[in-house]
């Protein structure tokens, strides 16, 4: 026999404690009975149930206890072999990931889009084995058939432009993997859920969409985008603003070309279909794909232990049911539902334990972690954010419902920047950008922005070019939230501040890396004039002191930069930050509970030497330096010289 949780057989070594105690407690009854009572009288005036029957309902719970552990424990004894078929239908996801899926004319952008569209249409592919294409110049099998769906989504989630290393936009090349893909399954029916901003039809692309049409492939093609178009946003850090351009220098503005995608599906009887803010309708997914075949395979051999906890649970109730007939009670005995709960647990067979496990029914019998959404609203609304920010954690693990979760996200995300916690809070608010309401996605961006800008505001003094960054998605978040209301003359404002503190902290580092190269050149030439002697010891002295001088005016200047931020650190945004929807005063309490919460992060490791806001501040550093790394590696040329 074996226990799928053996550590909480240790709580049997805690019988004997209660054993000793029992003892303990009888012997100090029998002595305080002794003192007040005279013997002839005692069986007179102590009146009570008899030792015997006394200490033999106690040990009937005691073992009813040791059962209900072992139980706990889920003791297995046997083996279940059996072989599992898995049947569905076989789908593949092709997304394109070139540059001009970058164009942000759709909400965030057109490849965040089809990635979050591509995990919504899994959800409807529960028992299909889904594959995973990304192309672009070139096209690559991101993940195989499998109803490992997770492994999927995982895989969708990876997706950037930089996946695939050619630029362009061969929707031919997605086609003929895909068909490779699908020849080495038995089914006679396939499905390709295609997302892409379009190209140019050719010859090529129509000769795999007839020869996709004569092996039953039905394809659903997604148009990603808009038909009046946008500019692309160059991807290289080092080119902030800017916009991708052709050979000859031009900016390059990208639309939707829905030609080839209508002419794809109509030759493979699918259906095109446009992808805007709003998600793909579920149903129509789920009609086209219903006309595919569904397959059933042999898989590998499954052994599953047999759970066995009903025995020693059965065997607890039992024991709790003879000591309650024992105890002496004038009130009706109910047996009706021990007995009910008896034959429950002896009426489960082996295939019914494996779907309704023990720890399902102690916990729905114990647990008490759930929480209330009204709670939660309450603490928001009271201005009690740390308890709110606890709550609404919890309220998003616990996977609620699609629309309820975006909502919980931000709260979430305002009582996180209330308690000074800007990375939890931008995690929050970019979450509850996913959603499709526009008034929701509006907040985010609020959100997003202020708490960015904050977060730039605490890193300023150590980490310079963080707090560039922050800043500079900070002012695109203010005209994202701008362009849902260009009226909000205190959104504006707010923008306009940080842009003119980007601007000067821009200015102030670029004038640093001047100066540094100009001490650079500096110290080469007085090492080049010690070499040849003109200057003799002096001249060595006096290049020696010359060099420190520099490093002492480098110093300076990260500390004047560092004075700076702290002179400004009392400056706040001008009028019109964050707000919540039925906030309450703050009270003085909570003030001090954000600030004490605020100092546990920036409180500085012993060990390491860094706060933990610091600490999250150089991991994101170093994730943006190897993001850089793979933006400015060489790419393939495109196949007709566009790279986008």
């Amino acid at each position: 026999m074996t226990f799928a949780s053996p550590d909480l057989l240790y709580f049997l070594l805690g019988l004997p404690l209660l054993l000793a105690l029992r003892f303990w407690a009888a012997r100090q009854a029998g002595q305080i009975v002794g003192t007040m009572t005279a013997p002839r009288l005692r069986s007179q005036l102590v009146m009570g149930v008899s030792a015997w029957r006394s200490w033999s309902i106690f040990s009937l719970q005691l073992l009813a206890l040791a059962c209900f552990i072992v139980a706990i424990a889920q003791p297995r004894w046997g083996e279940d072999k059996t072989i599992q078929r898995e049947s569905g239908r076989n789908v593949i996801i092709a997304i394109d990931t070139s540059r001009s899926m970058l164009s942000n004319d759709i909400t965030p952008d057109r490849l965040t889009r089809a990635r979050l569209a591509a995990q919504d249409v899994l959800g409807t592919l529960k028992t299909d084995r889904v594959g995973l294409i990304a192309f672009a110049g070139n096209a690559y099998l991101q993940a195989p058939l499998t109803t490992d769906h997770e492994a999927v989504i995982e895989a969708i989630q990876s997706l950037d432009f930089t996946s695939v290393p050619r630029g362009g936009s061969e929707i031919g090349k997605a086609l003929k993997l895909a068909m490779e893909t699908f020849e080495k399954s038995p089914a006679r029916n396939h499905g390709l859920i295609l997302f892409s901003d379009g190209g140019e039809p050719n010859d090529q692309i129509r000769e795999y969409a007839q020869q996709a049409a004569k092996k039953n492939i039905l394809i659903l093609t997604v148009g990603v985008g808009t038909e009046a178009g946008s500019l692309i946003p160059d991807p290289d850090p080092e080119r902030q603003g800017d916009y991708v351009r052709d050979r000859s220098g031009n900016v390059v503005k990208t639309k939707l070309e829905g030609g080839v995608l209508q002419e794809i599906a109509t030759a493979t009887r699918g259906r095109y279909l446009k992808l805007g803010s709003q998600p793909l309708a579920a149903s129509v997914v789920r009609d086209l794909l219903s006309a595919l075949q569904a397959q059933s395979n042999e898989a590998k051999q499954l052994v599953k232990p047999i759970e066995r906890f009903q025995w020693p649970l059965s065997m607890g109730v039992l024991f709790l049911m003879t000591a309650w007939f024992l105890r002496p009670s004038s009130a009706p005995r109910r047996l009706a539902p021990a007995l009910a709960l008896s034959l429950l647990v002896w009426s489960e067979s082996p295939a019914s334990a494996e779907t309704h496990p023990m720890r399902h029914f102690v916990a729905s019998i114990f647990n008490r972690d759930s929480v209330d959404p009204h709670e939660a609203e309450e603490a928001l609304k009271a201005g009690n954010h740390k308890l709110a920010a606890d709550l609404f954690g919890k309220l998003l693990k616990e996977e609620p419902a699609e629309h309820l979760r975006y909502r919980y996200a931000q709260a979430l995300g305002y009582t996180s920047h209330q308690l000074k916690d800007y990375d939890r809070a931008v995690g929050a608010f970019s979450q509850a950008l996913e959603s499709g309401e526009t008034g929701l996605q509006e907040q985010a961006h609020q959100g997003l922005a202020h708490s960015l800008y904050d977060q730039g505001d605490r890193a300023l003094a150590k980490q310079p070019k963080f707090t560039l960054k922050a800043w500079r998605d900070s002012v695109k978040h203010f005209d994202a939230a701008l362009k849902a209301d260009p009226e909000n003359k205190a959104l504006q404002e707010n923008r306009d501040f940080v842009k003119k503190r980007l601007d000067e902290l821009q200015e102030k580092l670029d004038q640093q890396e001047q100066q540094g190269d100009k001490g650079e050149k500096g110290e080469k030439k007085k090492g080049q004039k010690g070499e040849k002697g003109e200057e003799g010891e002096d001249g060595e002295e006096d290049g020696e002191e010359d060099g420190q001088g520099k490093g002492d005016k480098d110093r300076s200047r990260k500390e004047s930069l560092g004075k700076q931020k702290g002179e400004k650190k009392e400056e706040e945004l001008p009028e019109g930050q964050l707000q919540a929807g039925n906030e309450g005063e703050p009270k003085d309490e909570e003030g001090k509970q954000s600030e004490e919460a605020g100092d546990a992060e920036n409180e500085a490791d012993d060990a390491t030497g860094f706060s933990r806001n610091e600490a999250r501040a150089f991991l994101r550093t170093y994730a943006d330096d190897q993001k850089k790394a793979q933006i400015v590696r060489p790419r393939d040329p495109a196949v007709n010289g566009k790279d986008w």
